[in-house]
């Protein structure tokens, strides 16, 4: 069986990518169709584009306007590339706009739709179509970067077990798709088996030329905490705001009982830990 390092952009998915080489390091990426949060490098723009079209996904999701995590992201992931001196595999999905025509309601706690089908799929998608129809057919082992102080986010027993639908294939008229099930990754832990802890993650990127995010995941991810969320209203208002304007279009809450506009108009608490990521439990979104 093949591995990959599944890669968030964040300190610990890419101590992971340093010090655990794999056959393949793979990064999902969350867009947005807001030009408003358009990256102002359009060089940077293309190059991501440029990452898109290798594998296909520049074809079958057009092409990346902006993302809904910190622009930052991007330049953390070509740095890392040049520092583990191999590819990093780009892979994404339709826009977090689409899926949320797709599915006719906004992601929350309790439809947790953002992760799976914007993380999750792109990442099946590679592996069936490029180390598995191509190779052997075998699931991979799927590296996360989940740390033994969180070790309460890894999956356990059969639950490591990815399955997922995609689509094989389409009808002339575009009308008609061919869904096929995968068994396709198992979930692996290695800086858990280590016991890897935040301390270790944070002195490795000491004095290291990487600006990296301060605020790691979606910056208006509804398992952040509202100081979190109230703080990226300063930092990132354009992508805020993008968030806002879902809120006001679907007439629903990403959180519970409070609107992001209520958001922006709270006090910041300046002894609140900001910074720590989201609180999903998934494995795709971490620090």
């Amino acid at each position: 069986m093949k591995t990959i390092n599944s890669l968030s952009g964040g300190k610990t998915s890419s101590y992971l990518a340093v010090n655990y080489p794999v056959d393949h390091n793979v990064f999902s990426l969350v867009c947005i169709d807001d030009e408003k949060c358009k990256p102002s490098d359009k060089k940077m723009i293309q190059a991501v584009n440029n990452k898109f079209e290798k594998y296909g996904f520049l074809e079958k999701y057009g092409e990346f306007i902006a993302t809904a995590e910190d622009d930052k992201i991007l330049k953390v992931m070509f740095d890392l590339e040049q520092i583990i001196g191999s590819e990093i595999v780009w892979v994404r999905h339709h826009s977090l706009d689409k899926w949320i025509d797709k599915k006719g309601m906004l992601m929350n706690m309790n439809m947790r739709y953002c992760t799976t089908e914007t993380k999750i799929i792109p990442i099946c998608e590679y592996v069936v179509n490029e180390l598995m129809i191509k190779g052997n057919n075998q699931p991979v082992f799927m590296n996360q970067g989940i740390r033994i102080d969180e070790f309460e986010r890894a999956k356990k027993n059969y639950n490591r077990e990815y399955r997922n639908k995609i689509i094989t294939s389409r009808s002339k008229n575009g009308k008609q798709n061919k869904w096929t099930e995968y068994f396709w990754a198992v979930g692996n832990y290695p800086l858990i088996y280590d016991k890897i802890n935040h301390y270790t993650i944070q002195d490795f990127w000491k004095n290291k030329n990487i600006d990296f995010p301060e605020d790691s995941n979606c910056i208006g991810c509804f398992w952040k905490d509202v100081q979190q969320l109230r703080k990226n209203w300063d930092n990132h208002h354009d992508k805020m705001e993008w968030f806002s304007q879902q809120e006001k279009r679907k007439n629903h809450f990403f959180k519970p009982n409070i609107d992001y506009d209520q958001i922006k108009n709270i006090g910041i608490q300046q002894e609140f830990n900001f910074g720590t990521g989201s609180g999903c439990q998934a494995g795709f979104c971490t620090d």
